[in-house]
Protein backbone atom coordinates (compact mmCIF):
# COMPACT_ATOMS: atom_id res chain seq x y z
CA UNK A 1 0.00 0.00 0.00
CA UNK A 2 1.41 3.39 -0.91
CA UNK A 3 2.37 5.85 1.78
CA UNK A 4 0.79 8.72 -0.08
CA UNK A 5 -2.61 8.02 -1.58
CA UNK A 6 -2.66 10.38 -4.57
CA UNK A 7 0.16 9.79 -7.05
CA UNK A 8 -1.94 10.78 -10.05
CA UNK A 9 0.14 12.82 -12.47
CA UNK A 10 3.42 11.81 -10.85
CA UNK A 11 5.95 10.15 -13.14
CA UNK A 12 8.41 8.88 -10.52
CA UNK A 13 5.92 7.41 -8.08
CA UNK A 14 8.42 5.58 -5.85
CA UNK A 15 10.56 8.68 -5.50
CA UNK A 16 7.46 10.75 -4.80
CA UNK A 17 6.38 8.29 -2.10
CA UNK A 18 9.83 8.58 -0.49
CA UNK A 19 9.68 12.37 -0.75
CA UNK A 20 6.24 12.52 0.87
CA UNK A 21 7.51 10.38 3.74
CA UNK A 22 10.68 12.50 4.06
CA UNK A 23 8.62 15.72 4.16
CA UNK A 24 6.41 14.26 6.90
CA UNK A 25 9.35 13.47 9.17
CA UNK A 26 10.34 16.17 11.67
CA UNK A 27 12.83 18.56 10.09
CA UNK A 28 14.84 18.86 13.31
CA UNK A 29 15.69 15.14 13.08
CA UNK A 30 17.13 15.40 9.59
CA UNK A 31 20.88 14.88 9.58
CA UNK A 32 21.02 13.70 13.20
CA UNK A 33 23.40 10.80 13.88
CA UNK A 34 21.80 7.35 13.76
CA UNK A 35 22.54 6.78 17.46
CA UNK A 36 20.58 9.92 18.40
CA UNK A 37 17.64 8.87 16.25
CA UNK A 38 17.60 5.36 17.71
CA UNK A 39 17.80 6.80 21.24
CA UNK A 40 14.73 8.89 20.41
CA UNK A 41 12.92 5.71 19.38
CA UNK A 42 13.26 5.92 15.61
CA UNK A 43 14.12 2.39 14.56
CA UNK A 44 12.50 1.83 11.17
CA UNK A 45 15.19 1.48 8.53
CA UNK A 46 13.32 3.55 5.94
CA UNK A 47 12.94 6.45 8.39
CA UNK A 48 16.58 6.20 9.44
CA UNK A 49 17.67 6.23 5.81
CA UNK A 50 15.45 9.19 4.93
CA UNK A 51 16.58 11.16 7.97
CA UNK A 52 20.14 11.04 6.66
CA UNK A 53 18.95 13.51 4.02
CA UNK A 54 19.19 17.10 5.28
CA UNK A 55 17.75 19.12 2.40
CA UNK A 56 15.70 18.96 -0.77
CA UNK A 57 18.91 19.31 -2.77
CA UNK A 58 20.34 16.24 -1.04
CA UNK A 59 17.07 14.40 -1.65
CA UNK A 60 17.19 15.25 -5.35
CA UNK A 61 20.79 14.07 -5.59
CA UNK A 62 20.18 10.80 -3.75
CA UNK A 63 17.09 9.97 -5.81
CA UNK A 64 18.58 11.20 -9.09
CA UNK A 65 16.01 13.94 -9.66
CA UNK A 66 17.70 16.30 -12.07
CA UNK A 67 15.02 18.96 -12.50
CA UNK A 68 14.56 21.10 -9.34
CA UNK A 69 11.06 22.00 -10.55
CA UNK A 70 10.04 18.39 -9.85
CA UNK A 71 10.39 18.90 -6.10
CA UNK A 72 8.64 22.25 -6.35
CA UNK A 73 5.73 20.53 -8.10
CA UNK A 74 5.71 17.77 -5.48
CA UNK A 75 5.66 20.34 -2.68
CA UNK A 76 2.65 22.01 -4.27
CA UNK A 77 0.92 18.65 -4.66
CA UNK A 78 1.59 17.70 -1.04
CA UNK A 79 0.37 21.08 0.17
CA UNK A 80 -2.75 20.98 -1.99
CA UNK A 81 -3.69 17.38 -1.19
CA UNK A 82 -2.28 17.21 2.34
CA UNK A 83 -0.37 14.31 3.78
CA UNK A 84 -2.46 11.31 4.72
CA UNK A 85 -2.68 10.46 8.43
CA UNK A 86 -0.48 7.36 8.12
CA UNK A 87 2.48 9.65 7.49
CA UNK A 88 2.74 10.29 11.22
CA UNK A 89 2.93 6.63 12.19
CA UNK A 90 6.56 7.16 13.19
CA UNK A 91 5.37 9.35 16.07
CA UNK A 92 2.56 7.16 17.33
CA UNK A 93 4.91 4.53 18.71
CA UNK A 94 6.66 7.27 20.71
CA UNK A 95 3.45 8.14 22.57
CA UNK A 96 4.40 5.96 25.59
CA UNK A 97 7.59 8.04 25.95
CA UNK A 98 5.56 11.24 25.88
CA UNK A 99 3.10 9.90 28.44
CA UNK A 100 6.03 8.88 30.66
CA UNK A 101 7.58 12.35 30.36
CA UNK A 102 4.21 13.90 31.14
CA UNK A 103 3.89 11.67 34.20
CA UNK A 104 7.40 12.58 35.41
CA UNK A 105 6.75 16.29 34.98
CA UNK A 106 3.31 16.13 36.60
CA UNK A 107 4.57 14.20 39.62
CA UNK A 108 7.74 16.24 40.10
CA UNK A 109 6.48 19.74 39.42
CA UNK A 110 2.75 19.27 39.76
CA UNK A 111 1.91 22.18 37.46
CA UNK A 112 -1.74 22.46 36.59
CA UNK A 113 -1.23 22.15 32.82
CA UNK A 114 0.59 18.82 33.08
CA UNK A 115 -1.82 17.41 35.67
CA UNK A 116 -4.78 18.54 33.54
CA UNK A 117 -3.23 16.97 30.42
CA UNK A 118 -2.71 13.70 32.29
CA UNK A 119 -6.28 13.67 33.54
CA UNK A 120 -7.63 14.33 30.04
CA UNK A 121 -5.44 11.77 28.28
CA UNK A 122 -5.31 8.96 30.80
CA UNK A 123 -8.47 9.38 32.84
CA UNK A 124 -10.66 10.81 30.06
CA UNK A 125 -11.76 13.72 32.24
Amino acid sequence: MPIYANTQGVRKTQEFEAYAMWKALPAFLRGQPRQVLEKLGVDEEIALSLLEIRSQAEFAKRYDIKDPATLTDWNKKLEKDGLIPQMHAWARKLTPNVIWALYRTATKQGKAAEVNAWMEIVEGM
